[in-house]
């Protein structure tokens, strides 16, 4: 059963639609579980999935896209429990948040242009409603209008890009567009039906300059969303961008030039950007900005190695990404403040939330012993191995990271140095029991894979192409 976990999650869907009809507002908490349940048992369901191929071979099933399945699935379950406090009226928004995570999961294997682009579709029209799913939150209405108009533009430009490679090779499935274009010589055509795709897919990563809509929708949008729009999004987006470089253009240096230039660019305007950043929302936008020029870096080299450092990468950023998250909604649900001086003084009664959000904050910067660290260290000794026309990019890619240190170190700053507000009181043990159980595992798994890295990384080269 190649589409088993696809299945049950369809399943869920439609029972969470019929249950936010029939259930009362007041018994609608019980979506929460049903949904909870529901991805469970898709995860489970992604260690009896078969290899092979569904609808004439627009979606293929095999160890590796499994593992972008459970990457997926896992930031839902993280987002399920994120939103089960934030969100109060349940049914339509889980609804919504399952549908982005089948199609998110349907974007992975999609083998056809057409599946890409419906599966695209179903992830992004869910995403923009639920952008603005606190629809009476001006920055929400925002956020969700300005996502939809980005998103628009960018699937037209890329539905032009899949025309031309229609028009050229007569074919819709990457197999056979691959065939052809192997063994054909690369002309303009094809590069610029390529750079639209690019487009497309450079949207839904946040790669520059296709990520301005990202500080706007992660500031506007409920916390949980621009969590899940920084992890689950993303993954889908490399997910598919990794099968379909890899498919038609396994050998292509201009291709490779392309992705290098664009992986440089992204990381250095996240980063740069970052530094002037006062709210902490807008400051993870451009973290994730950045954090997707680095993933790039991985897949301008065109190898097995580089996607497996690629893979390895978005594990480690799904828990320290999501430990940030975790601890930015625990701070916000209790002050309603979202600012990094808002931060001042924090360690000196919260201590271990400090650490958690300090350890989280830190793997992302890639300092040693933490699962940043040996993501990076792996990411940079694979693109250092590829070639010595790849130096260059390396040495930016060690450059931001430095960078990088500065705006990380802000916010740490303000909890352990800055002088405590003492007309702010803060409980922490006051907050959900969810959100810091999240930031709990999250900080749990950023030591795990920074101390038990090895087995992680074998794992994956065992499950990649």
């Amino acid at each position: 059963m190649e589409l088993l976990p696809e299945i049950i999650l369809t399943i869920f869907i439609l029972i969470i639609a019929i249950l936010s009809f029939t259930l009362k507002k007041e018994q609608q908490n019980v979506i929460v579980w049903v949904s909870f349940l529901g991805v469970i048992l898709a995860m489970v369901a992604t260690g009896f999935v078969t290899t092979g191929e569904v609808f004439s071979g627009a979606f293929v099933s095999n160890n590796f896209i499994s593992m972008f399945r459970i990457i997926i699935l896992l930031g839902t379950i993280v987002t399920i429990f994120l939103s089960k406090d934030y969100i109060r009226s349940t049914g339509e928004f889980y609804f919504l948040l399952l549908t982005a995570t089948l199609g998110a999961m349907l974007l992975c294997g999609a083998n056809d242009l057409i599946m890409l682009f419906i599966a695209l579709e179903t992830l992004s029209i869910s995403s923009f409603a639920l952008t603005g799913y606190t629809k009476f939150n001006r920055l929400s209405n925002e956020a969700a209008l300005k996502y939809l108009i980005f998103g628009a533009a960018a699937s037209g430009i890329m539905l032009y890009g899949f025309s031309f490679i229609y028009g050229l090779t007569g074919h819709t499935n990457l197999n056979l567009i691959g065939y052809f274009l192997n063994n054909s010589d690369l002309n303009l055509i094809v590069v610029v039906a390529f750079l639209f795709v690019l487009a497309g897919f450079g949207f839904k990563i946040s790669a520059v300059p296709f990520h301005s809509w990202a500080p706007d929708v992660y500031e506007g949008a409920p916390l949980p969303v621009a969590a899940y729009l920084s992890v689950v999004s993303k993954t889908a987006g490399f997910a598919a961008l990794i099968r379909f470089i890899s498919m038609l253009f396994p050998d292509t240096v201009l291709v490779s030039m392309i992705i290098s230039v664009f992986a440089a660019i992204t990381m250095t305007v996240g980063n740069i950007a970052a530094l002037r950043q006062q709210n902490i929302r807008r400051l993870m936008a451009y973290s994730s900005i950045a954090h997707a020029g680095y993933l790039l870096m991985g897949l301008a080299i065109l190898s097995y190695d580089g996607v497996t450092a690629v893979m390895f990468y978005l594990i480690t950023y799904l828990f320290m990404n999501f430990g940030v998250w975790a601890a930015v909604e625990i701070f916000a649900t209790i002050t309603g403040k979202e600012n990094v001086d808002d931060y001042n003084g924090l360690s000196y009664k919260h201590r271990y939330y400090a650490l958690g959000l300090t350890l989280c904050l830190l793997s992302l910067a890639g300092i040693p012993i933490t699962a940043g660290f040996f993501s990076k260290f792996y990411l940079f000794t694979v693109v250092t191995m590829a070639g010595y026309e790849y130096i260059p990019l390396l040495v930016i890619g060690l450059i931001n990271t430095v960078i990088a240190l500065f705006y990380y170190v802000r916010v740490i700053k303000a909890m352990y140095v800055q002088p405590e507000d003492k007309t702010q009181y803060i409980e922490i043990t006051k907050s959900p029991l969810a959100l810091r159980a999240i930031l709990a595992v999250t900080v749990a798994g950023v030591i795990l894979i920074g101390v038990f890295a090895s087995p992680f990384i074998e794992f994956i080269i065992r499950n990649t192409y």
